[in-house]
């Protein structure tokens, strides 16, 4: 697995453990909102990066 894909992932992974912290748990609101913030960066910088991974993966070589 590439080095960059594997820590998109764990970013991915992260976001959405402080998304479900955020939504589950009874928090002071700036600490959800807060928490729900991170998550929506973490979350979509690393699904966008992830794509762009894949995308370059599927690209044929040009020879």
């Amino acid at each position: 697995m590439n080095k960059k894909l594997s820590i998109y992932l764990l970013m991915l992974a992260i976001g959405f453990t402080l998304l479900i912290l955020a939504i589950i748990l009874d928090l002071p609101e700036k600490l959800q909102w807060l928490f729900l913030a991170i998550a929506i960066i973490l979350n979509v910088t690393s699904a966008v990066a992830a794509m762009r991974i894949g995308l370059r993966e599927m690209k044929p070589d040009k020879r």
